[in-house]
């Protein structure tokens, strides 16, 4: 427990002297409630263009935003050398790589949680809301993670994790101007939670699939990648 809470506050100190990652983290919940602010009273299709900003920018921000920090973060540590002076020291591989995921999840949801400042919702909402943010989290922290151990250094990680990141955010964005983009957009985790969070829908079967389909494949992944290559 110590040495997960000596980790914790490390990457704390780590985070809030990196620009950059800071600036990850708020970007997303920054430009909505600036469009929510400039626009979000104008009627859109479905309603208050409010709406459709959080939804949009929410997705975004959970797809996006854990899977470049969690790369950026393990690579950086193995290429300082810090991973290795940690492990040395009798920090466990297993408990590091849960101190980091518990890191980002806890950062991640927080600055997410600020979208529901920016528009009513009901208890159900937050609630559903609160839960669909937090598969997308999970899902995108497993994955990052997966980026950052197999990569060489942080170049490669940042290299491979941007457009990663890129397209699993902007793929439920553009499935709402193309149908057929919809359809794939349909079997990404992304695109589940993109549609639970539009309008408040409530979290169905296959949103819940999808996404434990996705953080199966990518924890066996992590495995398969963690016991070939470590984190040294």
């Amino acid at each position: 427990m110590r040495t997960t809470l000596a980790i914790l506050n490390k990457q704390c100190k780590d985070s809030l002297n990196n620009l950059p990652s800071l600036m990850i983290m708020i970007i997303y919940p920054a430009v909505a409630f600036i469009m929510v602010t400039a626009l979000g009273s104008q009627d859109g299709i479905d309603g208050p263009m409010s709406s459709m900003f959080i939804s949009m920018f929410a997705t975004m921000h959970c797809a996006f935003v854990p899977i470049t920090i969690a790369s950026t973060v393990i690579s950086e540590e193995k290429e300082k050398g810090t991973l290795r002076s940690l492990i040395m020291s009798g920090v466990g591989r297993v408990n590091y790589l849960i101190s980091i995921s518990l890191f980002i999840i806890v950062a991640v949801m927080l600055t997410g949680c600020t979208f529901l400042l920016m528009d009513k919702f009901t208890q159900q909402e937050i609630c559903e809301f609160i839960i669909t943010m937090l598969c997308g989290t999970v899902i995108s922290t497993l994955l990052g993670l997966c980026i950052g151990i197999n990569a060489k250094n942080v170049a490669a990680a940042s290299g491979t994790a941007m457009p990663v990141g890129l397209v699993l955010a902007l793929l439920p964005m553009l499935a709402q101007f193309n149908d057929a983009i919809a359809k794939v957009s349909k079997f990404t985790y992304s695109g589940q939670i993109s549609l639970v969070l539009e309008g408040g829908r409530a979290v169905t079967a296959e949103m819940l699939e999808v996404c434990g389909a996705y953080a199966v494949i990518f924890a066996v992944l992590l495995t398969l990648i963690f016991r070939k290559k470590g984190l040294e």
